[in-house]
């Protein structure tokens, strides 16, 4: 009698264990899977809006997932904001950056998941004005204009476009500055002939290379 008792306390206990270890499963959130991560430009000019969209695969609603960034040049990343999964576990980020950029984000599923990084060139914004598009030939014609963001004491080059569509440089003025946001050039040139120009900043370590929109003199 003794033995039959211990054996049906032995089996209760062993159901009852299971049953909560069953629960407990059940109850857990689902095992995450990769996050993923991708940019709707890989270059933009500055001040261009960039649109971060990824997905939890497997996820769910209601997933936290941390958007985090790096200027190009640096090593540490930072907090840049939060977002939450839709039903299909996908989430998206609206960023304007002012540099090159390197994007990563963080879901808080169980564990943690992280996606690949994701970067975004930044080319400055460059603009060009001339004093006269008809100049007479010899006649000096004046070429200004401003870089975004601020580039004070870099060089500018302003290019003539060739026959053979290639391009080469005429002028190096120096940017100059403007207040906090823009730098400016300005340099006046002899035109001896009909001819396009452009300008052109030259990447560096924050930025993509700025090429200005071309410009037609037709010397008469």
């Amino acid at each position: 009698m003794r033995f039959r008792l211990l054996f049906a306390l032995t089996l209760f206990t062993l159901a009852t264990g299971l049953a909560v270890a069953s629960e407990g499963q059940a109850q857990k959130p689902p095992k995450p899977g990769a996050v993923s991560l991708k940019a709707s430009a890989d270059q933009v000019t500055f001040s261009t809006p960039v649109a971060l969209t990824g997905k939890v695969k497997g996820g769910k609603a209601g997933i936290i997932v941390t958007l985090e960034r790096r200027a190009a040049d640096a090593t540490v990343f930072a907090p840049a904001g939060t977002a939450t999964t839709d039903a299909n576990g996908d989430f998206s980020f609206a960023e304007r950056p002012a540099k090159s950029t390197i994007y990563r984000v963080t879901a808080a599923t169980t564990p943690p998941a992280s996606s690949p990084e994701v970067t975004v060139a930044v080319a400055p914004r460059v603009g060009l004005r001339v004093s006269d598009a008809t100049p007479r030939k010899g006649q000096r014609v004046r070429f200004r204009g401003t870089v975004w963001p601020q580039h004070d004491g870099m060089r500018v080059a302003i290019q003539r476009k060739r026959a053979d569509g290639s391009w080469v440089t005429v002028r190096s003025p120096l940017l100059r500055d403007a207040g906090s946001r823009y730098s400016t050039y300005s340099k006046r040139i002899r035109i001896r002939r009909s001819g396009t120009y452009r300008t052109v900043i030259a990447a560096h370590a924050d930025h993509a290379e700025g090429i200005s929109r071309e410009r037609t003199l037709t010397v008469h």
